[in-house]
């Protein structure tokens, strides 16, 4: 046994490294096993077998956890057990999907994935989509159509990785397959609005995720679950003052079969009342399906506080 096994072996002997034993059958388990057993079997077999292992607790367990009460409150959660599965099995194959998608062709896209509502234009446009569901093929298939799509994405942080670094590497590999399935290089937020309008004006589409806004961001008031809701409105700003169309898809999964359905909504030229139809399809889809939306967690941020409203009712920075 060479020095560097056995400060290894000492390092895990110790409290701290016992209780990074945990996070690292994780790492394992999330960015090495799931990603195989999807890579490596037929889809059908992939999918059954991805069925058992998230049936377990262990996969995805904080996330899960964390997720289950802010739901649970708002009266989606029946059953909470079968929650928590249909969570973890979502979010599962939303995780694989760009391990999938680097080692198969459109042929297999084809196969399984469903397309349905408003035909896409063909020009640069500006697609906006939730998290929710497994939307990472939105990107393939509109590569398939003609586009060249450049995602925008908040950077990796590696410091909140630090004591991941197995997942921190399943992230930066994730970001360039999503690179690489898109036709373009990732937008990067923070000072992203001139790289938005160059590459609209480059021919090339751009695709955005309803997230949470900062404090600075200008927001659009809209209703989301019987409540107010702050959506960022930037995006879809730029892509009207550049005159390009806009875009809302919601990205499923198939619960008997795991195949994925994408469906596009043509939006209006106008920001906010584009915004405000993006939160009714969310808003649908969520009603569908509750345990499909990854953003949970993120749901007491997203919500308006009474405090939080002007007197015109646009969303302040309270």
């Amino acid at each position: 046994m060479n020095r560097e096994s056995r400060a290894a072996d000492a390092a895990i002997g110790t409290p701290r490294g016992r209780a990074r034993l945990p996070a690292l059958r994780r790492q394992l388990g999330e960015c090495i096993v799931l990603p195989a057993v999807a890579t490596l079997l037929p889809w059908p077999l992939a999918w059954r077998t991805m069925r058992a292992l998230t049936a377990r607790e262990h996969f995805f367990g904080p996330e899960t956890l964390r997720a289950q009460p802010i739901c649970d409150a708002q009266g989606f959660v029946p059953d909470a057990p079968l929650w928590r599965r249909q969570y973890r099995l979502t979010r599962a194959v939303d995780h694989v999907d760009p391990a999938i998608s680097a080692l198969r062709s459109d042929r297999w896209m084809g196969r399984h994935l469903r397309v349905e509502g408003d035909p896409v234009p063909s020009g640069p446009s500006v697609f906006v989509g939730f998290h929710y569901g497994t939307g990472f093929w939105s990107l393939r298939h509109l590569r398939r159509l003609g586009h060249r799509v450049s995602f925008v994405s908040a950077p990796v942080d590696p410091a909140h990785w630090r004591d991941e670094p197995l997942r921190l590497a399943f992230i930066r590999w994730r970001q360039a397959n999503v690179a690489r399935a898109g036709g373009a290089p990732v937008i990067y937020v923070g000072g992203s609005s001139d790289k938005i309008r160059a590459a609209l004006r480059a021919g090339t589409s751009v695709l955005g995720l309803i997230d949470v806004p900062e404090a600075t961001t200008s927001t659009v008031t809209v209703r989301l679950l019987g409540r107010d809701a702050r959506f960022p409105d930037g995006l879809l700003r730029i892509g009207v003052s550049e005159r390009v169309p806009l875009i809302g898809y919601v990205a499923s999964l198939d619960a008997g079969t795991g195949a994925r359905c994408l469906r596009f909504t043509r939006l209006p030229d106008d920001p906010a009342k584009a915004l405000h139809a993006l939160a009714a399809l969310l808003d649908e889809a969520i009603r569908a399906d509750p345990a499909a939306w990854h953003f949970w967690s993120e749901w007491p941020r997203l919500a308006v506080r009474v405090t939080d409203l002007r007197d015109d009712g646009t969303a302040g920075l309270g």
